[in-house]
């Protein structure tokens, strides 16, 4: 997404990721004490005694609940604790029994969150919920109190991450989230996510609680450029499954359009073309719909336009006619379907200063039309409640979201971006509605920032990067400690995200080649006490290999062209390091062989193994070179190369 015409601001809080070396198992407690859960719930304290899931059947008590997705997963908590889940509409009486649904769908449910904790979910914001564990009337017992059926299956998320052996602790949990919109929109230029990418990720979504993926890939035709034109054939079919799959785990499936690249505002056969291309997807299953006017032409493209909003020069007559096409929409379309305020990023959508074109169309929009902001930049390192507030303002609206534009890296195709999300101010859950991250090409390398998103959106105040990125590229990565060991180093060599100041590069890797040189130095060319560089080397040799063992397989498909990369520089930093032994040695020979080997290498690590796409849709197999450790790797072969040229 870019804007014409706009500097970003740009600042930065500099992160550091935990360090490579020994690492402990999946942590499953928080320093309090109390289970570790993603997002951090707003209540959870310890209630005594667990309940035990193993042995024997476990009885989920539905009531008149019937989500598939919930109870699917309940059933899999269980299995995985050894027990033997039987669905019953009704309490058994014996055993253990875990009581699921809405005060409307089962009062059960209500009455033992009540007993347990003092409150059922009722009066909760939407998709809150109570969850507690221990002794009702004499019978083990969990409940699982949803406000609503979305709140039900986050508990059930959450108690999936309580699971710890055969045990679920005993706990009271009164939980739910600050922000009403949390997810992602798939805006980005250039090659659109797989299908299978998207299914995942809704699956994903749901398991932390993100609600909301936009869709509107901007390199898809039927979206922008021939968005007149209906869906046929397997692309109808596709989309019925996405649709599906989203509602499924609970994710709000928003259908955007971006028609403004030749619409015609006061047209009745663009207003009704509009509408018929929504009917489509609406008979699919959608409730949410989008008008993205992002990166248009500032101009008209109809003889009415003009004569109906003249040009005087102040913008008024885009943000007029803008605002006209909106209201039809929600007026004569979203209201009388019963459907969800229709949502909309404006075309000058950045920077919470005043203008003319900003204020004329917040004022002429209807009120609960939702708008969306990129911050005070087209990417914003921080964004702190002063801006947001005065956005609002600017705006004219109460109903402002952000489209955070990280961590898409559409402007920097050659990279990875996998730092932590940062500098996004604890209370902005205050005056906005929520976030909808722009990710990068790569699905499934997205995952870590769209995590962060996740456990902020919820909970910003208790929301800690360093903790939120541990957690989750130990479910990224599994169990297995090698694999983790291998993640931890491939993100480490893909912190540089070059919209902050200072930017960062590869915290870890630059500290141990620094250690070496300085190891160096004290022993006058005595050897080079470089151990922990050398293990980082032999370790990012090993990625191709070990990243394909994670738990999300689809991570390391997505980033195969720069794990192989990492291995080809740290290849050439092995014999750079080699070489410098035998230039302290005084061993020409071999300096001078290790020296070219490493130029071996580094040479393969200028091939194009990138794809692309270029502006007609048209694909680029292999035709970016990708980029990985840049300040570390090549700043070590400039200094390496100046000592073998002086030897």
């Amino acid at each position: 997404m870019f804007y014409l015409g706009c500097t970003p601001c740009l600042r930065a809080l500099i992160v550091t990721l935990l360090a490579l070396g020994s690492v402990n198992a999946v942590p499953t407690r928080r320093d309090n004490g109390l289970p570790a859960v993603s997002p951090i719930p707003q209540q959870i304290s310890s209630s005594g005694k667990g309940v035990s899931l193993s042995g024997g059947a476990v009885t989920i008590v539905t009531g008149n609940a019937t989500d598939s997705a919930t109870i699917d997963a309940i059933k899999a908590i269980v299995s995985s604790a050894g027990g033997n889940a039987v669905v019953s509409t009704k309490p058994t009486g014996h055993g253990t029994q875990i009581v699921i649904g809405t005060e409307s769908e089962n009062q059960v449910a209500a009455a033992i969150a009540k007993a347990l904790t003092g409150n059922s979910a009722d009066g909760l914001v939407a998709d809150g919920y109570v969850l507690a564990s221990g002794d009702y009337k004499g019978q083990p017992s969990i409940v699982l109190n949803g406000v609503d059926k979305r709140g039900t299956f986050y508990a059930a998320q959450t108690l999936r991450q309580l699971g710890s052996g055969h045990n679920i602790p005993g706990v009271k949990i009164r939980d739910w989230p600050l922000m009403s919109i949390r997810g992602s929109i798939e805006g980005f230029y250039g090659e659109p996510w797989s299908h299978q990418a998207r299914l995942d990720q809704f699956v994903f979504y749901g398991k932390h609680k993100m609600n909301t993926y936009i869709y509107t890939p901007k390199d898809d035709p039927l979206l922008r450029a021939d968005w007149r034109t209906l869906y046929t054939g397997d692309n109808l079919t596709q989309l019925q499954e996405l649709i599906e799959t989203a509602n499924t785990n609970h994710v709000d499936f928003t259908f955007a359009l971006s028609p403004g690249l030749d619409l015609c505002y006061s047209s009745d056969e663009d207003f009704n073309a509009t509408i018929t291309k929504f009917d489509q997807a609406r008979n699919l299953g959608v409730q949410s719909f989008y008008i993205a006017f992002d990166d248009i032409p500032t101009e008209f493209h109809c003889d009415s336009d003009k004569a109906k909003w003249v040009d005087t020069g102040n913008w008024h007559w885009l943000a007029d006619a803008q605002a006209y096409y909106l209201n039809r929409i929600q007026e004569e379309y979203v209201v009388p379907h019963g459907l969800k305020d229709l949502e909309n990023v404006p075309t000058n959508y950045a920077g919470s200063q005043p203008d003319p074109y900003k204020e004329e169309f917040g004022t002429m929009l209807n009120k609960n039309i939702s708008i969306q902001w990129t911050g005070e930049g087209v990417f914003s390192d921080q964004i702190n409640d002063t801006s947001v507030q005065q956005a609002d303002s600017t705006y004219v609206t109460d109903k402002l979201f952000l489209w955070d534009n990280f961590p898409v890296n559409d402007g920097n195709r050659n990279r990875l971006f996998l730092n932590p999300l940062t500098g996004r101010s604890p209370d902005l859950y205050k005056y906005l509605l929520g976030f909808t991250s722009n990710p990068m090409e790569q699905a499934y390398a997205s995952m870590p920032a769209l995590a962060n998103y996740g456990d902020y959106m919820w909970n910003g105040p208790k929301y800690n990067a360093d903790d939120s990125m541990a957690a989750i590229l130990w479910e990224l990565s599994g169990s297995d400690k090698t694999v983790h060991n291998a993640l931890l180093a491939f993100v480490d060599i893909n912190q540089n995200w070059p919209y902050r100041t200072p930017e960062v590069y590869s915290p870890q890797l630059s500290s141990d080649i620094a250690a070496f040189w300085a190891a160096r130095k004290a022993k006058h060319g005595g050897g080079h006490g470089a151990s922990a560089l050398i293990n980082r080397l032999a370790l990012l040799t090993t990625l191709p290999d070990i990243l394909p063992r994670m738990a999300m397989k689809g991570f390391a498909d997505d980033v195969a062209p720069w794990s192989t990369l990492a291995m080809q520089w740290a290849k050439a930093c092995q014999h750079l390091i080699s070489m410098i032994d035998a230039v302290d040695g005084g061993n020409k020979a071999k300096a001078e062989s290790e020296f070219n080997a490493a130029q071996s290498w580094v040479n393969k690590t200028k091939a194009k193994t990138v794809n692309d796409r270029n502006d007609d849709g048209q694909e680029l197999p292999n035709s970016i070179t990708p980029i990985t450790g840049d300040g570390s790797f090549d700043t070590f072969l400039a200094n390496a190369t100046t000592i073998y040229k002086s030897r």
